[in-house]
């Protein structure tokens, strides 16, 4: 095991406080990880299993709303269950774009993981969209489609455009979401809401992927043997941490108060990239 108790509750505080917020939660725990000292990547299924507790943050958060879809999906009243179907075939086709995509060029995206120019060039395009997806979602207002108004065309450009958060470390998987939402005619709800619910299949398909690949190439699960208690240590924090940063972004999408998030990410890029380059 490379990786202690207390180095896996900092990556998983570091992990809720940054999935959410459109920063790019993969740059920053490739950088935490770096500069914590006797620190070794245990491998990328660590980083899913820390992005699993991001996703009990996101259940917990929109039980209501999650629990209403479940629901009218059994509904026997047609106009109930033919709108929480169509969400749900949304998000199904979000998260096949995304494994289209994503999966053929898995090797591509784990050899650039480590590459600091490649981080630093993905955050400053990361502050470049939010600035973009600010100014039209200010010039739009509060109008827009809602979820249920959504089309299919609309679900599968967010859905390949989420891949690139998989492929190239620093670009936001919560900002590239949102800010496509909003490019094809969301509202600032619907594209904020659309990007948390999207995680929960995403990261569940992640852990799945990970999970069967640790098991051919270990013979067990991430949930046997010594490894356990660290990852639900790490899993623990970042669901505890991500509640309050899901509500968080919420509010500022929805007012498009993005403008922290543009500087910090053109800052922290421009600093990675310079590392990267001396």
């Amino acid at each position: 095991m490379s990786v202690t108790f207390w180095q896996a509750i900092l990556l998983g505080i570091l992990q809720g406080l940054t999935e959410f917020l459109p920063v790019s939660s993969s740059a920053h725990l490739i950088l935490a990880q770096r500069l914590l000292p006797g620190f070794s990547q245990p491998g990328i299924l660590f980083d899913v299993m820390l992005h699993v507790g991001t996703l009990v943050a996101v259940v917990v958060y929109f039980r209501e709303r999650i629990g209403s879809l479940l629901a009218g999906a059994v509904s026997r009243d047609p106009a109930v269950r033919r709108p929480a179907w169509k969400i749900a075939m949304l998000l199904a086709t979000s998260v096949a774009l995304t494994g289209v995509v994503t999966l053929p060029l898995k090797k591509v995206a784990l050899e650039g993981m480590e590459s600091l120019p490649k981080i630093g060039l993905a955050l400053l395009a990361t502050s470049a969209l939010l600035a973009a997806a600010q100014a039209i979602g200010r010039r739009r207002g509060e109008g827009g489609r809602t979820l249920e108004e959504m089309r299919f065309f609309d679900a599968a450009l967010i859905g390949a455009f989420q891949s690139l958060s998989a492929l190239f470390r620093g670009l936001s998987r919560s900002g590239n979401t949102i800010a496509m939402g909003l490019f094809t005619g969301l509202s600032r709800r619907a594209a904020a809401e659309y990007s948390f619910l999207l995680s929960v299949p995403t990261i569940l398909s992640a852990a799945l992927v990970e999970n069967v690949s640790e098991y051919r190439a270990s013979g067990h699960l991430v949930t046997e043997g010594s490894h356990l208690g660290v990852y639900l240590a790490g899993m623990a924090a970042a669901a505890v941490v991500g509640y309050a940063a899901v509500a968080l972004l919420l509010r500022l999408v929805v007012a498009m108060k993005l403008q922290a998030f543009v500087l910090y990410c053109a800052l922290l890029g421009a600093v990675v990239l310079a590392a990267g380059l001396s």
